[in-house]
């Protein structure tokens, strides 16, 4: 039965494969190389895949963002260490560069080293303190080392954040999916129970905001909860 269902998985995947790749030819994108990629992964055809994407990649002209493409599809496939290679080179070349480094801390993190991302979190937020998505890697890193007093510091600062862009609603997403979780697990330990009651009315008051921003609003922020969650239990899990 095991067999069988691996065997239909695979035949599904080839399936999304065909369909991704007409995709990719109609509008060439980082979002769907990256999704070919990881099919391709999932596959059991990494390097595959990781070809199929240095293809594209090369013909990129900007050098700081073939650096960045190329990590992020090592990345994709769990090679981390050799996805923090290409940082290094972008952070050579580009040493002051936002971009460059919230994507070396997000990977530090992924390694769980935290201590390393949470340096680089704290020198973005001094420079620019409302990024949200310098917040969401300083939240992740500081949960992740524990600091519990310094989660609920940073959950104040948050709510008191209006994403500008989109994009930053993602990051909002990011930030309230690892926190409504982790309210959770800590009540009655780390912080009290009403406590938790409070924090928990909070989030139901951000539901009813998105519900009249609009459907691609409320999509960026759903898909930054699904992965902020799936981002907590992580740590949860490596920690045990």
């Amino acid at each position: 039965m095991e067999e069988k269902a691996e065997a239909g998985m695979k035949d599904m995947l080839a399936e999304n494969m065909q369909s991704l790749k007409e995709l990719f030819r109609e509008t060439p994108s980082m979002e769907h190389l990256l999704q070919i990629v990881a099919t391709y992964h999932g596959m059991e055809q990494t390097e595959r895949g990781i070809g199929f994407a240095e293809a594209f990649i090369m013909q990129i002209e900007d050098e700081k963002d073939r650096l960045l493409q190329a990590s992020m599809v090592l990345e994709m496939v769990d090679r981390n260490e050799e996805a923090l290679t290409y940082l290094d080179d972008a952070e050579d070349k580009f040493p002051d560069d936002i971009q460059v480094k919230n994507h070396r801390g997000m990977l530090l993190n992924k390694l769980s080293e935290f201590e390393k991302a949470l340096s680089i979190y704290d020198g973005l937020l001094e420079n620019s303190p409302k990024s949200l998505e310098s917040l969401s890697g300083k939240l992740i890193a500081l949960t992740g080392l524990g600091r519990h007093g310094d989660v609920l510091k940073l959950y104040k600062t948050s709510i008191a954040i209006t994403p500008s862009t989109v994009q930053d609603w993602h990051f909002k997403g990011v930030i309230d999916g690892i926190l409504k979780d982790y309210f959770k697990a800590e009540k009655g330990t780390s912080i009290t129970d009403g406590q938790a009651d409070k924090l928990s009315q909070s989030f139901n008051s951000i539901d009813h905001i998105i519900d009249g921003l609009g459907p691609e609003v409320r999509n960026f922020y759903m898909m930054g909860n699904f992965a902020g969650k799936e981002i907590y239990h992580e740590i949860l899990e490596n920690k045990s």
